[in-house]
């Protein structure tokens, strides 16, 4: 299959430490209630839960963080902004020349400020801030209860001496096998979570549980500390120390988080809530530079504009150059301009960023296979990225071009069948095509004439523009007619 590029290079803000927050982020499906001795059924009790705590969007204060790795033992203090949940600014008070003064993040790209420099160093996994940040932790999506307000009354019970609801919840079919037996342990007074068991993520199962409670006077609960731990794991992943800061703000004024050869605590003080942040803390020009650029280049590559397309990647490249998405696109551009040696430079460079990536390997191999180099490693390549990714048509396609070039025209003819099979209506037409092409000659080199005829014609309705399939199909049939 031709070089594949990437259109969706932005990465989602998954925060290290907001493992519970994906867990009670519940989507709306028919519910089961059964009535407390309070007359409440799980909805309710999801209610009155929910009503205790608003999302802190905007706020400020200082984070000191320590950090633990072998003989590193090191200390960051600086200040903390948080707009939206999804713009972040550090602003670390460090004297070391190596490690970033400022760090500002949109949820999708993290620039890196160091000193002296007036030019961020971009990435896009905002997971790599250096330590997991915490904001509002197991409470973040509570208030998404209030709304949907979904859960099963199975009993009560007592957990740390407090009277305690327990709500199953019901998630859709389609997320049984992660949320399937889900329970939260509801304080019957404060309606806080005490504890939450059964919840699934697709590497691990985990329990958030209260280990410490704090209360006032009335015995309402003003302060917990709490563990995430994973089930049959004699570690515990995470321990907080939580605080409520008004009516309804809860935040941490602790967190340590626990590897297996790393620990992290992070320390919060001096936090203000619902603070107005100006624009201007969080803009990153190299941001609006990327996406534009990237935009415009994606857009360039689907309709064929390969020169136009290498210099949107190219200006991508200089501001942002470990960029796996635009190199790769980079390397599709200079497929189409006929630049082969730099197509080459540029996959090698997504196979070095992201070497369990199937994408990078596909592309070379197929660069190799279309120049008649290399056809041995471009055949491990191409079976290394259908190994990663072995549902992928296009990877498929390069694997069965690759035997044909080789002259193995069964297993080609094997591999070309599967690639028809799984490329669908969302592939673009010129690759379907490509792949029938493909699928043409490998019929066609067993003399299979009808079959040969038969892809390529569907090759040619897909792309009327392959004029190697049109050659194709005048060339069988002179040597069909030769073999009558």
């Amino acid at each position: 299959m031709r070089v594949l590029y990437r259109c969706n290079w932005c990465l989602l803000l998954i925060l290290c430490c907001l493992v519970m927050t994906a867990a009670l982020n519940i989507w709306p499906t028919n519910t089961w209630a059964a009535d407390g001795h309070l007359g409440l059924d799980g909805d309710g009790v999801l209610e009155k839960m929910a009503a205790q705590f608003s999302l802190a969007r905007d706020l400020t204060g200082t984070v000191t963080v320590s950090i633990q790795k072998g003989e590193l033992d090191l200390e960051l203090i600086g200040d903390l902004m948080v707009r939206d949940w999804e713009h972040l600014r550090l602003d670390y008070m460090v004297g070391d020349s190596h490690l970033p003064t400022t760090i500002i993040t949109d949820g999708e790209m993290v620039a890196y400020y160091l000193p002296d420099s007036i030019k961020p160093r971009i990435t896009h996994d905002p997971t790599q801030l250096g330590f997991p940040l915490v904001i509002d932790l197991v409470f973040a999506a509570l208030s998404q209860l209030a709304q949907s307000g979904q859960g099963y009354l199975v009993g009560e019970n007592e957990y740390l001496g407090r009277e305690v609801y327990m709500v199953e919840i019901r998630p859709p079919e389609a997320a049984t096998k992660i949320w399937e037996n889900t329970v939260f342990w509801v304080d019957a007074k404060s309606w806080l979570p005490l504890r939450v068991t059964g919840l699934g993520t697709p590497y691990a199962s985990i329990e958030y549980r209260a280990i410490e409670l704090e209360e006032d006077p009335d015995g309402e609960i003003i302060g917990l500390s709490a563990e995430v731990a994973e089930i049959g794991s004699e570690s515990v992943v995470m321990v907080m120390n939580l605080s409520r800061f008004n009516e309804n703000t809860w935040f941490p004024h602790q967190v340590c988080v626990r590897g297996t050869r790393l620990v992290i605590v992070q320390e919060f003080s001096d936090l203000q809530f619902n603070v107005v942040l100006p624009d201007e803390l969080f803009y990153v020009e190299e941001f609006e530079v990327l996406r534009s650029a990237f935009a415009k280049g994606a857009a360039f590559l689907a309709s064929r504009n390969y020169e136009a397309a290498a210099k949107e990647f190219e200006k991508i490249v200089s501001i942002d150059p470990y960029n796996i998405g635009a190199h790769s696109n980079l390397g599709c551009a200079y497929v189409g301009c006929g630049d082969e040696a730099g197509a080459i430079a540029e996959f090698e460079q997504v196979i070095m960023l992201a070497p369990e990536e199937p994408l990078g390997y596909n592309n070379l191999a197929y660069i190799y296979i279309d120049s008649g180099i290399y056809l041995e490693k471009a055949v491990d390549m191409a079976e290394k990225a259908v190994a990663l990714s072995p549902g992928n048509g296009a990877f498929r396609d390069t694997l069965g071009w690759a035997y044909y070039q080789q002259g193995d025209y069964d297993s080609a003819i094997v591999e070309l069948t599967k690639a028809v099979e799984l490329m669908g209506e969302d592939d673009r037409p010129w690759d379907r095509a490509l792949v029938h092409y493909h699928l043409g000659r490998a019929y066609a080199s067993q003399a299979r004439w009808i079959k040969a005829e038969e892809h390529l014609n569907k090759a040619l309705d897909l792309d009327p523009s392959l004029t190697a399939a049109r050659d194709e199909l005048k060339r069988i049939e002179k040597q069909s007619k030769v073999g009558a």
